[in-house]
């Protein structure tokens, strides 16, 4: 289990490492960091919530008024992979840690000191071991730093070249100071990998390489078909599919032209969290996915609510989403 320290304690930790010619370790807590309702464990040097431990968290009145206003004053987050990406340095995560750097070529002197910025990368790595759960991480293998300017795309995940049942995440090193936006992003995107990795939907290598082995692919696939393959009958993204899109996916627009799209939400408004969230079945179980994690349980009869509700039917998803609100909240007071 991996640990979120203040940001000042960070640099002073990994400063000296990279002095000492050390690449960063995980950085640690002791029992003299917790605060009063966390609780130490000696075998992660983690301060837990007390609550998290004993299942409680969803009474603990700190937690809940945390997320209370937690989506309000959001900007207008970019989400997708940008054109023309340029991935500045890749990380292999091995022991879940980011090691053996892989630089690529800096356009411009902004490009050259983030490339530089081995701290940031390590805080960043952080920012999101922190949030998500060790054992719910272990198919991404490779962390990357990009930038694409202010408040454009925060981060995004695909499956990597040539190893397509592993993914990777990467993350923006300008946009990563905007911690309320990033949080909602991380969420967002290791949404993506929990409902489109191997296990939900086996990765279709023919039918990624050439158009036509993709139609071919897409036709005889009987269950939803993401993209990356054909969803397993009890996956996530195949159920949320058949409760929510088979009515209304041939209206989708095929070209994901933007105009067309908001168009298409307009028309189906109340079917979606976000107008984002319509863009496809993967985006909406994404973005449904994020408002589960940081909102309350809807009582409405929206199709919107239903979706957010889609995930208490799985408890796993249940635990994990305790989890992460608990991360969250505990990361946030170390900020």
């Amino acid at each position: 289990m991996k640990q979120y320290l203040r940001i000042g304690f960070i640099l002073q930790v990994a400063f000296g490492m990279l002095l000492a010619g050390c690449a960063p370790e995980a950085f640690v807590l002791t029992a003299d960091d917790c605060y009063e309702d966390e609780t130490f464990v000696e075998e992660d040097q983690y301060c837990y919530l007390t609550c998290e431990l004993d299942g409680t968290c969803a009474e603990d009145p700190g937690l809940l008024g945390f997320f209370g206003d937690f989506l309000a004053d959001l900007g207008n987050i970019v989400f997708g992979v940008p054109e023309d990406v340029n991935v500045l340095v890749t990380y292999t995560l091995q022991n879940d840690r980011p090691v053996d750097p892989i630089e690529g070529e800096p356009l411009t002197v902004e490009e050259e000191d983030i490339i530089a910025d081995t701290v940031a990368h390590e805080a960043m790595w952080q920012e999101f071991a922190t949030i998500i759960p060790a054992e719910n991480r272990r198919q991404i293998a490779e962390y990357g730093i990009f930038t694409d300017g202010v408040d454009n795309t925060m981060a995004y995940v695909e499956p990597i070249p040539g190893n397509e049942t592993q993914w990777k995440i990467v993350m923006d090193a300008v946009d990563a100071e905007n911690k309320k936006e990033q949080r909602y992003t991380l969420i967002h995107e290791f949404g993506h990998v929990l409902t489109l990795n191997n296990n939900q939907v086996p990765f279709d290598t023919k039918a990624n390489a050439d158009d036509l082995a993709y139609e071919e692919a897409a036709e005889a696939c009987n269950r939803f078909f993401t993209g990356e393959g054909c969803a397993n009958s009890n996956s996530y993204i195949n159920d949320f599919y058949n409760a929510f899109w088979q009515d209304i996916y041939a209206e989708l627009p095929l070209d994901q032209d933007p105009d067309e799209l908001y168009s298409f939400y307009e028309q189906y408004q109340d079917r979606f969290v976000t107008d984002y969230a319509a863009t496809n079945p993967g985006e909406d179980i994404a973005e449904s996915w994020t408002h589960f994690v940081l909102n309350e349980k809807p009582a409405g009869n929206s199709i919107a609510d239903q979706k957010v509700r889609f995930f208490y039917d799985y408890p796993e998803l249940v635990t994990l989403r305790d989890q992460i609100r608990a991360r969250l909240y505990s990361g946030s007071r170390r900020d």
